[in-house]
């Protein structure tokens, strides 16, 4: 919105409103960045195994694949959240793509031709992927029909036979976009040839995996062999928190049985922090209104050739020149818009946290839907024109006359005419467009429909070219209007803005450490938020939008445990934090995790009491505190436990127990058991053992691509300076 645009505007009001000590604690991550950047190599961006990413090259990948989500995406920009994901997906590709060639480099599927790594791709190897038996899935995806899916080798040939014809092509602009094209077929050629090889890699370590027949038994019978067990089970729940009241010794058992589990793979860092939010003050809405007021009569005279210009000036939103009948405008002018004149204005009305008020443009009788057919006659330089296409616009001109001529004198040659046609579509739907809502189709083909009538052959220039226009159907006009609306949000000023900034920056300057900060904020009455562990590489805090700028002051060098942020200001709040803990990359300490593991220090704690009360039982009669037996046939690939939930450590001992014996008690996840095997399940004959020792290969095959990236990127050296770019 304009207002948040001028509301950034706030360098002199530090001054203003504190005084001269706390501009000095708002320009002290300046001079920090100031000494940091003086030690940081411009140049790269990260170094993966010692060798540099080169921040020029990374910042044009960025570049590109922002260029290409934004026209998927259908926008002319990305938010900074946007932004930051491109970023990282693009490290990520950059990251898989340097490792994995370092390590074809190194076993040699890769060869140095000058200072580039070319993968070791046979020209067979090459032509199968592009038209053999089995074409790589980026051929099929661009060179298919887009109607059937069907993939057409034929089509590939086309292609390069154009680009051959065309980089030597004496018209220039023909020239032009075949070398163009030719660029994106050298990207592409080149993800083939690379992605040959990664296949080629991975074909290498599943080729070296194989289960002998002993094991392909084992898991057969592991999941064949089925004991029927009768069991009990004390639940935790039975012993309270009070009575389990865990012991440092007790935590300190449980860490040093499970130190593995806290190895934290990078640094992390933890903030709480404050929140204002900023609305509308009374004064605001009152100005809101009054300006509202003002738009409304300045609307009623401005002339009806300037309405788009005013609209798209004045307004939050853009002139939308769309016909509306009745029952699709708002709720509140719905029924007016009907009975008024054209030139009237409603409103003001208040909807969707805004002010609107709208202008009756035109009135007219038209029809919901249409269906026409069109023969396309289009021309080099006409929107979406194949890139094979020469024919002038003159020259389309004239073709598309001739047809028209021909159509009207003998209306049933156009469906043998549609041969013509520069549409991909006419050759399955025979020209047919189908029914089409009014206003769906470019406004000077939509156009025609309305003037027209049914049987009419209509010429009509469009973006795409020449189009000669059936119009097949219509359905009964219906009133419709056209209106011009603007919107004006209901947001806060520049005043109201200042006044909350104001409380947060002095707050943060009174408090400077984290007891302060917590005291002020009980006495102020201001609820303290708790964020998630951080890493650097965080595109924001949970909860809170373009929040990246908070990962990076929590992740300064110069920031420590109890530091206090500068204010961080977002679209309607603002923000101050303190950091509260920092996580170094390796095996946590015991002090650090002992929070996370209370619970399951405190059900060992459980555990144990429950076993000490339960070493008497001496039967599955016996009613371990009030619980009845279960009966259960489960083999030891069994997941779950009936009655309990998976019990991994409980059902591999059910699998594996001499039968008639009576085990426990022992400790499970959701209870203390005692169980007893009453018929053990019969080995069966296995039937094949090649299909079982077939269907592990393909398990593992399925997991080679993912899996040995992510050994190879566990075992990779990274060194990573995104955070000071990003």
């Amino acid at each position: 919105m304009a207002v948040i645009g001028k509301i950034r505007q706030k360098s002199g009001l530090l001054l203003v409103i504190i005084g001269v000590a706390l501009a000095a604690f708002v320009l002290g991550d300046l001079v920090k960045n100031i000494g940091k950047s003086k030690r940081l190599d411009q140049s790269r961006v990260a170094l993966i195994n010692d060798e540099k990413v080169s921040t020029q090259d990374f910042s044009q990948r960025v570049s590109e694949q922002a260029d290409i989500m934004m026209r998927n995406m259908k926008k002319g920009s990305l938010t900074s959240e946007e932004s930051y994901q491109n970023v990282m997906n693009v490290w990520n590709l950059v990251k898989r793509e340097t490792i994995m060639r370092q390590q074809m480099e190194e076993i040699g599927l890769l060869q140095k031709i000058g200072n580039d790594p070319v993968a070791k791709v046979t020209m067979d190897e090459y032509m199968d992927n592009l038209i053999g038996d089995n074409p790589h899935q980026e051929i099929i995806r661009n060179f298919s029909d887009p109607k059937t899916g069907q993939f057409n080798p034929q089509a590939v040939t086309n292609f390069l036979n154009y680009l051959e014809q065309g980089v030597k092509s004496e018209d220039p602009k023909q020239r032009q976009q075949a070398l163009e094209s030719k660029a994106q077929w050298d990207m592409l050629k080149t993800y083939i040839r690379n992605d040959i090889s990664t296949k080629k890699y991975n074909s290498l370590i599943a080729k070296a995996y194989y289960m002998p027949e002993d094991l392909a038994k084992a898991d057969f019978y592991d999941n064949s062999i089925m004991n029927k067990v009768v069991y009990n089970g004390a639940r935790y729940s039975i012993i309270t928190d009070a009575e389990a009241n865990p012991t440092d010794a007790d935590y300190q058992k449980y860490y040093d049985e499970h130190s593995y589990e806290f190895d934290n793979k990078k640094e992390t860092r933890k903030i709480e922090y404050i929140t204002w939010d900023v609305r509308p003050s009374q004064k605001d809405i009152a100005d809101l209104q009054k300006q509202i007021n003002e738009i409304r009569q300045e609307f009623a005279t401005v002339e009806n050739e300037n309405i788009l210009y005013y609209v798209n000036r004045i307004g939050e939103n853009r002139y939308d020149s769309s016909w509306f009948k009745k029952g699709t405008l708002s709720p509140f002018i719905d029924s007016a818009a009907f009975a008024a004149e054209v030139g009237s204005v409603l409103g003001p009305w208040t909807e969707n946290n805004a002010y609107h008020v709208a202008r009756i443009i035109d009135r007219s009788m038209r029809p919901d839907s249409m269906k026409a057919s069109h023969i396309l006659i289009a021309y080099s330089g006409a929107y979406n024109a194949a890139q094979t296409t020469t024919r002038t616009k003159i020259g389309a001109r004239a073709l598309a006359d001739s047809i028209l001529e021909v159509v009207k004198s003998h209306p049933k040659e156009f469906d043998a005419l549609v041969i013509k046609s520069d549409d991909p579509s006419a050759k399955e739907n025979q020209g047919s467009l189908g029914w089409f809502a009014d206003g769906a189709m470019v406004p000077e083909f939509n156009k025609a429909c309305i003037n027209g009538k049914k049987g009419d052959f209509v010429l009509v220039e469009t973006a795409f070219g020449y189009h000669i226009l059936r119009i097949d159907d219509k359905l009964k006009d219906t009133e419709k209007v056209r209106v011009a609306q603007i919107d004006l949000p209901i947001t806060f000023s520049q005043e109201t803005f200042n006044a909350v900034y104001a409380k947060a920056i002095k707050f943060a300057a009174m408090n400077q450490n984290y007891e302060s900060f917590d005291t002020s904020a009980a006495s102020l009455g201001l609820n303290v938020m708790k964020g998630d562990f951080t890493d650097k590489l965080a595109g924001g805090i949970n909860g809170l939008k373009n929040s990246r700028d908070v990962v990076k002051w929590m992740f300064d060098e110069n920031t420590t445990i109890g530091n206090v942020s500068n204010v961080f200001d977002f679209e309607n709040k603002v923000m101050v934090a303190v950091l509260t803990d920092i996580r170094p990359k390796g095996i946590l300490p015991l002090e650090a995790v002992k929070d996370d593991i209370k619970v399951l220090v405190t059900r060992d704690v459980k555990a144990r009491i429950l076993k000490e009360k339960m070493k008497n039982v001496k039967s599955l009669d016996d009613k371990i505190f009030g619980a009845q037996a279960d009966t259960a046939t489960l083999s030891f690939a069994s997941y779950s436990l009936p009655n309990y939930g998976p019990e991994q450590n409980i059902e591999g001992r059910m699998a594996v127990a001499e039968q008639g014996k009576l085990l426990g008690p022992l400790k499970g996840d959701q209870a203390v058991f005692f169980f007893k095997v009453v018929e053990a399940g019969k080995k069966p004959q296995v039937a094949d053992v090649k299909y079982f020792q077939q269907r592990n290969f393909d398990t593992f095959n399925q997991r080679v691509a993912t899996s040995a990236y992510n050994a190879l990127e566990e075992n990779a050296v990274i060194e990573n300076f995104l955070y000071f770019f990003y």
